[in-house]
């Protein structure tokens, strides 16, 4: 981490020397309308290419992106729903202060700028493996109160009691590790203890978009990437200051069956979130916070949230820029683990009824980047995550329950080289610290970590990109042998005509176990939990064929083959006495096949289907793996007649065909061999007005519009019926 830091003070300071005889930057500006009715575009990208800089289109679809290199430009203006593109300009020119930029309308946007895949801005239909992308719109219009709620309708993406499901890579390990890596502005959120994602402490309000790559992405990401990654971009200040005041309250229905009343009570749901972004010529700052609260529609199922965060940007010149930001979460609540049995599906196990879990968790990040050149550019960075959380849960060890500190810490150098048009090489290098102290559960560990990573992407013919690269990865962990493990990827994609894009990649993925996974020694609602020290890195080779066309701008299809070679599989294992252990338990082999569509009708109706099918199997017993569910089905569908939007969301996924069967047999779940397919409707409205000039939104939704009974885990009941009002205000 020293040398990581001194390396970052070096970067800056040959940046500011190298910079500091350049010329006096001017200001450039215009407008940014629709080329049909020449309306303004509210919102649009604009970014100066070989720079730093850049600006989001105000209410009138105005910029402005000061300081400036002078000479000859390129802006570059994006947004979803218009074609992407690019003008050149000239300082030179007496009209540089007054471009008037007009996009052509796409029903479908097929080539939306997505930075996860590669490491870089690309666009989408260049990139060798399938990506899906929420923008903030969408978490707006879906009321998006935790992360994983957005990821309900990607896909081939399942959540299961928060942890997440690609395409059948997980299944579920009781709150420890993930196959799925998360990451904040391209670096690492996972938790140094534990390994899982905490998506609470990810607040909605922050987020610009979301990127979901699916297959293996530890040629470039590492460990935790076996079964994809995903990229949350955090929002940027703008020109125009941005003020957003959002509150939110609702409240569970009752259920149906008079035995699972188990109170008479209003089970409420509520919050209130404030958030400010504004730019003050070079340096820019968002900042925010929010109050969020939950009864619970099941008893001990609390939780009550306060979240924070900022982000300060300067922009040190035209050609490099510093950023810091800092998020924390505090967090109240109580602990259901499973029902006393299905006739009281919503009450907890008694012993269970005063379990509380206090927790606080805090990242604190920085960036540097650096165009030596248009063509070359350096990005440094480092991330701090540490957690802290306590509970009153009696282990064998401390009748007084728990505690765990941790402090993960990951640091990069990327550097970013086009050589020419038809190339672009990606290298960098990386290193984790990772220091855990829980001496009634985990123990306390110290774990290192370095990689070097090398890709580059060719352009071998107007239509064929090829894309070569590999990452080797060294890992330890204190009392165990050092993991190490070089993992290569291939990827091409074929673009035979406008529209049309074909992809195929294969790519080798590896993660490490988590410090929990290998010394948890705890007792958790009736499971004896034992550490396996023993536990070995669980490795997988991963392939994928697709393609997409887009239909006269209406209509967009995508489909996908896909297959996951495992081996070494980490899972929960019972031993014979109901003691678990996490193992290397299986050789596994995913296959399945994943087709999505988009419809637009004349801009005002828009649908999103989304198919996949899943065949998750253990290839040394035959049966299929646990938790994974081989159908899901997504369908959403928005009218939009101003200022009224109207929406409905649909989601199937079939039954779980196998679980932990021994929770039954032991007599440790009652009844938790109960399980059905999901079959859950959401709908809402939402309409846009003004108050006095201040721009203001209200939106009406029910979630499980028709009640539908089902345990999402064993002893758990999926959410019930709910009402949300929302009432947003941007002065």
């Amino acid at each position: 981490m020293k040398t990581c830091l001194l390396i970052i003070l070096v970067c800056s300071s040959s940046c500011l020397a190298v910079h500091a005889q350049e010329k006096e930057p001017m200001s450039i500006g215009g407008m940014v309308v629709n080329a049909e009715d020449h309306l303004p575009i509210i919102g649009a990208n604009v970014t100066i290419s070989g720079t730093v800089l850049g600006t989001v289109t105000d209410a009138n679809g105005k910029f402005i992106i000061r300081r400036a290199p002078s000479g000859n430009q390129t802006l570059v203006v994006s947004i979803i729903g218009f074609r992407r593109k690019e003008v050149r300009y000239s300082t030179a020119d007496s009209n540089h202060e007054r471009i008037r930029i007009e996009l052509e309308p796409m029903a479908i946007q097929t080539e939306p700028v997505v930075v996860t895949a590669s490491k870089r801005e690309e666009s989408l239909e260049e990139v060798p493996a399938s990506v899906s992308v929420i923008d903030s719109r969408a978490l707006e219009y879906r009321n998006t109160v935790t992360v994983d709620d957005a990821l309900k309708y990607v896909p081939g993406v399942n959540i299961t009691r928060g942890q997440v499901n690609l395409r059948g890579s997980t299944g579920f390990s009781y709150g420890v590790g993930t196959r799925v890596l998360i990451l904040i502005d391209g670096l690492p959120f996972i938790t140094g203890d534990t390994g899982e994602i905490i998506w609470e402490s990810i607040p909605p309000d922050q987020i610009e978009r979301i990127e979901v790559v699916k297959g293996a992405g530890s040629a470039l990401y590492g460990s935790s990437a076996l079964g994809g990654v995903i990229n949350i971009i955090t929002k940027q200040a703008t020109e125009q200051p941005d003020t957003r005041i959002r509150t939110y309250g609702g409240m569970y229905d009752q259920p149906k069956y008079a035995s699972w009343q188990w109170t008479t009570s209003a089970r409420t749901l509520g919050g209130l979130s404030l958030s400010h972004a504004e730019r003050f010529e070079n340096l820019s700052l968002v900042i925010g916070g929010s109050r969020t609260e939950d009864d619970g529609y099941k008893e001990n199922d609390f939780w009550k949230r306060w979240n924070g965060w900022a982000r300060v940007g300067y922009d040190i010149s035209p050609f490099q820029s510093v950023s810091v930001s800092f998020s924390i979460l505090d967090q109240y609540r109580g602990n259901f683990l499973y029902w006393v049995d299905l006739d009281s599906a919503l009450i907890p196990q008694p012993s269970h009824l005063n379990d509380r879990i206090q927790s606080t968790r805090w990242n604190l990040s920085a960036r540097h980047k650096y165009f030596v050149t248009a063509d070359f550019y350096l990005t440094t960075s480092v991330s701090w995550f540490h957690t802290h959380w306590d509970d009153n849960l009696p282990t064998p060890t401390d009748s007084l329950g728990s505690s765990s500190k941790s402090d993960f810490i990951t640091s990069e150098i990327q550097l970013n080289f086009q050589p020419d048009q038809s190339q672009f090489i990606t290298a960098g290098i990386s290193g984790t610290y990772n220091d855990v102290f829980a001496e009634t559960i985990f123990g306390d560990h110290l774990g290192h970590a370095g990689a070097a990573y090398l890709q580059d992407e060719v352009k071998l013919a107007e239509q064929i990109r090829l894309t070569v690269g590999g990452r080797y990865d060294i890992q330890t962990i204190s009392g165990l042998q050092t993991a190490n493990q070089f993992n290569p990827k291939l990827g091409i994609g074929y673009t035979p005509v406008a529209g049309t894009s074909l992809r195929a990649s294969v790519g080798r993925g590896f993660r490490s176990p988590s410090i929990a996974e290998i010394y948890t020694n705890t007792e958790a609602g009736g499971v004896i939990i034992s550490p396996n020290p023993n536990l070995q890195p669980e490795r997988s080779w991963s392939y994928e064929v697709g393609g997409s066309h887009s239909f006269s701008d209406a209509l967009l299809i995508d489909c996908s083959l896909f297959r996951n070679e495992l081996w070494d599989m980490i899972e929960p294992s019972f031993g014979e006495t109901g003691t678990v252990q996490f193992q290397n338990v299986t050789r596994a082999r995913i296959t399945g096949i994943e087709l999505s569509g988009s419809y637009n009708l004349a801009r005002r109706w828009f649908t999103d289907l989304g198919y996949t099918y899943v065949s998750p199997l253990d290839v040394e017993t035959g049966d299929i793996l646990k938790y994974r569910p081989r159908i899901l089905f997504y369908a959403s569908s928005r009218i939009l007649i101003e200022p009224f939007q109207f929406g409905i969301d649909y989601r199937h996924i079939s039954e779980m065909e196998r679980i932990d069967q021994e929770f039954v047999q032991f007599g440790i779940v009652p009844d938790g061999d109960q399980r059905i397919p999901v079959s859950v409707c959401d709908v809402r409205v939402r309409v846009d007005w003004d108050l006095a000039g201040i721009g203001m939104a209200t939106s009406l939704q029910v979630n499980n519009l028709f009640q539908y009974y089902y345990t999402d885990f064993i002893g758990n009941l999926g959410p019930l019926r709910s009402f949300v009002l929302t009432l947003e205000a941007r002065p």
